[in-house]
């Protein structure tokens, strides 16, 4: 497998720029998430549990 990936001449850019798409969007999830209300988090792990629907109206505010 690594003879064919170094056998590559002039494609080798499709590879890299796959892995930068991937590696942005990664990073990009992984701010999302770090920065996210801990209540929020907690409001969204309850919601399945939750029998009003009028709860929705009392969705807290993300950042």
């Amino acid at each position: 497998m690594w003879k064919q990936i170094t056998d590559l001449h002039g494609d080798e850019i499709y590879m890299i720029i796959s892995l930068l798409i991937f590696l942005t969007f990664f990073i990009a999830v992984s701010i999302m998430l770090i920065r996210m209300k801990k209540s929020f988090v907690d409001y969204m792990k309850e919601l399945p549990f939750e029998e009003s629907e009028n709860e929705l109206k009392n969705l807290p505010e993300s950042k």
